[in-house]
């Protein structure tokens, strides 16, 4: 059985791009996390709602992935290990077009948004409501 969320979730999908051939393209969310169980909770909430979702520890493996492969939404953390989200957010801005997400949602429960003040990011405070990320998840690009 569906709940409230997931049908919430889904008609977020359901705006997601279509492709030259008229086919719906699935979201691709990269949700870079350091706290295991927020990133696999945040994942399999995301992708039971429909979108193609890849995890990453810090911001040294995500941007790995954000260097070979195209996302639609970044999620990322803003204090992690290795590399933190303010480090990951300034390689965003350099990254060719093609695989630069088209909206970034920074997430933290130890900053403000004020931090990101002049940067094209969306930001969300810890601990988040769940409907509030899923909004932002289905908003318009930054």
């Amino acid at each position: 059985m569906e709940t409230k969320m997931e049908a919430k979730m889904e008609a977020k999908m359901d705006s997601t791009p279509v492709t030259s051939n008229n086919t719906v393209r699935r979201q691709r969310i990269l949700v870079i996390e350091d706290h295991a169980s927020t990133r696999l909770a945040m994942g399999r909430l995301i992708r039971q709602a429909g979108a193609e979702v890849v995890t990453a520890r810090d911001g040294e493996e995500g941007l790995g992935y954000l260097l070979t492969q195209h996302f639609d939404v970044l999620l990322t953390d803003l204090r992690m290990p290795v590399m933190d989200g303010f480090e990951l957010l300034q390689h965003c801005q350099k990254l060719p077009p093609s695989h630069r997400p088209a909206r970034i949602i920074a997430i933290s429960g130890e900053y403000e948004a004020g931090v990101l003040s002049g940067q094209s990011v969306q930001f969300l405070p810890k601990p988040f409501n769940l409907n509030a990320l899923l909004d932002l998840i289905g908003g318009r690009p930054n």
